[in-house]
This record gives C-alpha cells, sequence and structure tokens, in this order.
C-alpha cells in the first residue's frame, strides 16, 4: 500500500505538491553520476528491477538509431565491463536481427561487474551460434589496434556505425589502454571517414571521443559535454526521483578502514530541564550508535540521568534550565563538535528563549534544531543558515512556515527541514523528497528525539540534505523491524536497541 500511496494526489501526497510550489524548487535539468546511482538504485527497491531498465535503456538507443539517416551495413558495438556495457549488449541483440553486428568487449569477460550485465552478455554469448552476431574481446592494445585496421579496411567500401557503450558516468579519472588507444584511433577514422562513419555514444561519450550523437538516459549528466544529444526516457517514474530509498546511503561517506576514534563523528547534545530528562538522552543514546564521540549538555537533573549511559559523555550546567548565562560556555564547548543537536527536553521559558537566539545567532557550526527550540526561535529576526536542520512536526511547523515561505521567495532560506509525518517531507532551497518508512506504532513518546540524535550523527560527517534524508529513513525503518516482529506493540527504546541492525543493513 505505501508504494500507492506515494502517487496519489491526496493528504500528505497533496500537501508535498503545495509545499515544492511554494518554495519554488523545480526538478533538476542536470544529475551527477552520483545521483543517477541513486535513482537508479531507489527504482529497483520501488519496483523498476536494474535489470529492466537496461532493457528500456538499450530498446530506447536502439529504436534512436532506428531514426538515424544514415544507411550502414554493419554495426560494431563497444562494450565495457560496467552497466554501459550492459546496455550495449542489449543494443547488439536489437540490431543484430537486421545488420551484421559485432559486439566487443572491452576488458575481461570475468569482471563483469553487474549480475543484469552478465545477463545480457551470456544472452549474446548463446545467440553467436546461431544469431547475425559475432562476439570479439579486446584484453590488449594490439587486439585494440587490430580491430581498427579491420574497421578502416571496411570503411574505405562501406558504412560503418559505431556504439559506444565502453565507459558510462561512474568511470572517473584518465582513460587507460586499451580505451585510450581505442578512441584515439576512432578520432582519427572520424577525421578520414567523415562520411562513412557514424560514432553514437550510449548515456555518455567515452573520454574525449569525437561521436556524432549522445543518447542520454532518463536524463541528462552534468558529465555529458556533446553539443549533440537526445535524451530518452527509459521508464523511471518521475515520483522515484522524489523518493528517499536505499539508493541515498551512496551519498553517505563511508567509514575509512584506518580511522580512529574521533574521525567518525563528535556530536554535542544541548537539551533537558527541570522537566524533562528523557529527550536529549534518548537524542544521545541514539546519536552513539552511529557516532564515535557523543557529550550531553543539560542541567544538573537530566545529567544525572545521563550518568547511567557510559557511552554518553556528561558536561553540566547549574541551574533548572539551560539560559543565556550558559551561551558562551556552550557555543566554546560546540566547537570541538562536528555536530550540535539542540532542543529536545529544553522547556518553554523565557530564559531558554533567549538562550537558544542568542545560540543560533552566533553559531557557525552544524545543529540540528528539534522540538522546544523550534518554537522559541523568534523567527523575525533569524537567519536561515545553511548549516542548519529543522526537524518539525507539523504543529511545530506552524511556527516557522510563514518565514520559510517567505525567505524563500527572497533566497534568504537556506536551511534544511524534515517536516514529519505519515509521510515524512525532507525539504532545502533545491531539493525536496518523500520518506515512506515509518508506521503507526512510532506515535509513542521519544522517537522524535532519536530521529534528530540519528540525523545528527550522520550529519557530523556528511551534507545537510543527505543526512536528513537517510537519518529520515533509518529512523523509519527501525519502526518497521519493529513493526513485523511486534506489531505496533513497541516503544522508544527497543528503536534504540534495533538501530544497530537497521544501520547495519542500510549502509553501503
Amino acid at each position: 500500500m505505501k508504494d500507492i500511496k506515494c502517487v496519489q494526489k491526496t493528504g500528505n501526497i497533496l500537501e508535498f505538491e503545495q509545499l515544492r510550489e511554494k518554495l519554488g524548487i523545480i526538478d533538476k535539468k542536470d544529475v551527477s553520476s552520483l545521483e543517477i546511482k541513486v535513482i537508479d538504485e531507489n527504482s529497483e527497491q520501488y519496483g523498476i528491477s536494474k535489470e529492466k531498465l537496461m532493457e528500456n535503456a538499450g530498446r530506447a538507443v536502439y529504436e534512436e538509431i532506428v531514426n538515424l539517416n544514415f544507411d550502414f551495413s554493419k554495426a560494431y558495438v563497444l562494450c565495457g565491463t560496467g552497466n554501459n556495457g550492459g546496455d550495449g549488449f542489449v543494443i547488439a541483440r536489437h540490431i543484430s536481427n537486421n545488420f551484421a553486428t559485432f559486439v566487443v568487449l572491452v576488458g575481461n569477460e570475468r569482471k563483469i561487474r553487474t549480475a543484469e550485465t552478465q545477463k545480457n552478455f551470456n544472452i549474446l554469448k548463446n545467440m553467436e551460434a546461431f544469431g547475425n552476431l559475432e562476439y570479439i574481446n579486446i584484453l590488449e592494445n594490439e587486439n585494440a589496434i587490430d580491430l581498427i585496421k579491420t574497421l578502416e579496411n571496411e570503411l574505405k567500401n562501406e558504412n560503418v556505425l559505431v556504439i559506444d557503450a565502453m565507459l558510462g558516468t561512474g568511470f572517473t579519472g584518465n582513460l587507460k589502454n586499451p580505451y585510450s588507444t581505442i578512441v584515439d584511433y576512432l578520432n582519427d577514422l572520424k577525421s578520414k571517414y567523415y562520411e562513412n562513419l557514424k560514432i553514437i555514444s550510449v548515456d555518455i561519450q567515452t573520454g574525449n571521443l569525437k561521436s556524432d550523437l549522445e543518447v542520454i538516459l532518463h536524463k541528462r549528466k552534468v558529465e555529458n559535454k556533446n553539443k549533440n544529444f537526445v535524451v530518452k526516457n527509459i521508464g523511471i517514474p518521475k515520483y522515484i526521483e522524489n523518493m528517499v530509498g536505499k539508493g541515498d546511503f551512496y551519498l553517505l561517506n563511508k567509514r575509512k578502514l584506518n580511522s580512529h576514534k574521533g574521525q567518525n563523528g563528535k556530536v554535542l547534545i544541548i537539551g533537558g530541564s527541570k522537566e524533562y530528562h528523557g529527550a536529549p538522552v534518548f537524542s544521545g543514546l541514539a546519536a552513539s550508535k552511529f557516532a564515535d564521540i557523543v557529550t550531553v549538555a543539560s542541567v544538573s537533573n537530566v545529567i544525572d540521568t545521563v550518568r547511567n549511559y557510559p557511552e554518553l559523555m556528561p558536561h553540566e550546567l547549574n541551574g533548572e534550565y539551560i539560559s543565556q548565562k550558559n551561551t558562551d560556555e556552550l557555543l566554546d564547548l560546540s566547537k570541538n563538535y562536528d555536530c550540535t543537536v539542540l532542543g529536545s527536553g529544553l522547556s518553554l521559558n523565557s530564559d531558554t528563549k533567549e538562550f537558544v537566539n542568542s545560540y543560533l545567532n552566533e553559531t557557525n557550526g552544524k545543529v540540528v534544531i528539534d522540538a522546544d527550540a523550534i518554537k522559541l526561535i523568534d523567527y523575525g529576526n533569524f537567519e536561515f543558515k545553511n548549516n542548519f536542520i529543522f526537524t518539525p512536526h507539523k504543529k511545530e511547523f506552524g511556527y516557522m512556515k510563514d518565514y520559510v515561505k517567505k525567505y524563500a521567495k527572497n533566497q534568504g532560506f537556506n536551511s534544511t527541514v524534515v517536516l514529519k509525518g505519515s509521510i515524512d517531507i525532507v525539504f532545502d532551497p533545491d531539493n525536496i523528497k518523500m520518506n515512506i518508512t515509518g508506521n503507526q506504532g512510532m506515535t509513542v513518546g521519544g522517537t522524535g528525539d532519536i530521529l534528530c540524535g540519528i540525523i545528527g550523527a550522520i550529519y557530523a560527517c556528511n551534507d545537510a540534505f543527505p543526512s536528513a534524508c537517510c537519518g529520515t529513513y533509518i529512523n523509519g525503518y527501525c519502526g518497521d523491524l519493529l513493526e513485523k516482529e511486534y506489531g505496533y506493540y513497541y516503544n522508544s527504546t527497543d528503536i534504540i536497541k534495533i538501530l544497530p541492525k537497521a544501520l547495519n543493513e542500510l549502509l553501503y
């Protein structure tokens, strides 16, 4: 049912579309190679397999070839070992129905990188025995030069089509042999036999290859340089780009093998009061499952609770509430941390209001702003800095939404917001996404405190928007794991306990 809920223009989905319109957020025309990887992964999660996308991509390029104003007698499909090569294998299968087709694998067969590429390669190997198709494997420069010599001899007498499916958007750096040799020789042939040779690149041209046309799949990439291009639909629904999914975790930095204590995040939790001592503890415990070091700065009765958890470092403040007199101390303390989580259990009064506004006005560090802190901000005299992440539920968003929309129109809104609900909406000035993990069991107290702790721990070592998306997904994913085992009968302590399992399943 969650998949159906994603595309209905009712309830939270209608709110999503209205919010997108009011904020002036438009879909990106160009995406990066990493963003397209996210889209591919999320497409598979929400029901469109990578194998299906590869088939659609190959078919789309073949349709463009059919429409070419170019009569050719032979086609050479140059394929790498990645998914770009897999697209090439599909193209070759379609072309071979009508033309003599040579499939050229540049690389070792044993190093084909994905299951969907391997499957399409196997199909071609089977076809070779009875199809209008010949397979060539290039492992060394000598093989590449032999191929080019054969191609040149053919170009003297006939028209030849070359499909470049060697290296896709995942490739970075300088070309190595035999790729560089192939590209250099093809460019030379193109200058000699301009009328007889047509080169079509799949999604993105390999290196500095002088292809006649780039057939771009789904959406233009920032790496695309060819002025002659066409963008082809490969069946990815528009809403997929607006969904948070497992693919978003590709945007997070991985833990380095040789890292040491503190390099995977140091988080400071500022919260708690005379009335509320559990909220900052929940935030701290959640953050401690991801970050190396977590400190809770709070008043004495909260610190008494914190000391029951050795994984949390206490920083005790005098008084019953955090107040203006603590501002300088906490500003100095926060400089030793990668991210601060502010607001859980802070309480609403004149002391905390003065502190929150002073602290946020003066800090330049990363801050996740939650709960009471959201309510205490004087938005009429507030700067929505790009280092702030807000995590309001609908009622808390009511305190800030008019100012968010107002500043967005004047390019004065630069923060990230997680609007919590049955469907969460995550947005910043340029991006907006929905998250559908989670369930009714998460209405129990403490889940919001856990969320801001998770986001703060991720944000300590990553950018704001992917941190907000992934943190929101993780929090709901924990609830979904618990629902499978206990129904809706769990609490926030159960979420803390299952966090390591969720992280282990989700983080690449």
